[in-house]
């Protein structure tokens, strides 16, 4: 069987402009694996790719909530670095709404942004993880799966829908080797998150003030459980669902 431990592994990371998938995509690049960068979002992309040890990443500007862009990416993917070890699912967003208010467009964009896209993706991908015996899968949920808020309808049906399809992973292909695990990621400092917090600051002061440890996460810290569980160091942990909220979800 082949190991995602591997450094030579590729890695495909989706949501890697910004955020979450770019530190995931740092730190595996980091770590030896080359990278194949993936966002729908062309000028950032770029603007990330440029980061990086150019022979080590491959660029693919993508919308994942279209079946065939998903196929294309992946296929492009494969075809640059002739393998990918596993597939880092952290593309997603948030389009806010309670359940009386959403409309009928925001819910699909809510599915279609956070786990559809993870299917289309996964889809393609995971069958090449089959045939080569192996690999990782690391979606990215949020805490607010497990733990809902006001105003999160639509997000929050989206990322419960991305653990209860990791576990699905899970089942369904651990016997080929594939393990399947979701990060629910509590308060991490995104760029998108701290420019609300920079017009906000009382709402991140309570915030933080709720977090035992009493701080708002790094993305860093997040991609390093991501790339532990790709790595294969923790291979045989599969089908869970692990949150890095600095015991948020404990209050």
């Amino acid at each position: 069987m082949i190991s995602s431990a591997t450094p030579s592994a590729p890695v495909l990371v989706t949501g890697a402009a910004s955020g979450i998938g770019l530190a995931c995509a740092h730190r595996l690049a980091a770590a030896g694996h080359p990278v194949a960068l993936v966002d729908r979002d062309a000028g950032r992309l770029a603007e990330a790719a440029g980061s990086f040890d150019a022979a080590a990443v491959s660029v693919h500007a993508a919308d994942l909530t279209d079946p065939a862009a998903a196929d294309a990416a992946v296929a492009a993917a494969l075809d640059r670095h002739g393998d990918l070890g596993a597939v880092v699912n952290a593309a997603g967003a948030v389009r806010g709404g309670t359940v009386v208010d959403t409309t009928d467009e925001d819910w699909r964009w809510n599915l279609d942004t956070n786990v559809s896209s993870a299917f289309y993706v996964c889809r393609p991908a995971v069958a090449h993880l089959v045939r080569r015996g192996g690999g990782a899968v690391v979606n990215v949920a949020s805490l607010t799966a497990l733990r809902p808020i006001p105003s999160r309808a639509g997000y929050a049906a989206a990322k419960g829908a991305v653990i209860a399809f990791t576990r699905q992973l899970a089942l369904e292909y651990g016997p080929h080797g594939v393990t399947a695990n979701t990060v629910c990621p509590g308060a991490i400092r995104t760029p998108l998150l701290a420019a609300r917090f920079a017009v906000e600051p009382d709402a991140e002061r309570e915030l933080t003030e709720r977090i035992p440890l009493r701080r708002m996460g790094e993305p860093d810290e997040l991609a390093a459980l991501v790339h532990l569980l790709v790595s294969g160091a923790c291979g045989y942990l599969t089908g869970q669902t692990l949150s890095v909220d600095g015991g948020l979800s404990l209050v």
